[in-house]
């Protein structure tokens, strides 16, 4: 293609076109990357939020209530979703079952 011989609707045209390809390409770049970045998070454990300390996504969902309470202190519960609390984990790892913290 040689830009020199085309007037100059030809070429803004094709400006257009290349702009569009572009914007495309990097809306495609940038999921691809938070797709990596998600995996990678997750593959390690954490949640992007977690790695980068953002508030977590607001759920529209209502709040599921609590099933596990810490005996030692009764402030302390988990809904058995998304990552164990410290409290539990240590509790677990010394033997204690899971089932001695439901409410």
């Amino acid at each position: 293609m040689d830009l020199s011989e085309m007037t100059y609707p030809e070429l803004e045209k094709h400006q257009k076109d290349v702009e569009a390809a572009m914007r495309n390409l990097d809306k495609t770049r940038k999921s691809d990357a938070k797709k990596a970045v998600r995996k990678t998070a997750k593959d390690h454990g954490f949640t992007v939020e977690e790695l980068f300390d953002l508030p977590a996504k607001k759920s529209t969902a209502a709040a599921s209530p609590p099933k596990y309470r810490n005996p030692k202190n009764p402030d302390e519960t988990w809904t058995g979703k998304g990552r164990k609390p410290k409290w539990l984990t240590a509790a677990l790892e010394d033997g204690t079952s899971l089932s001695s913290f439901e409410i």
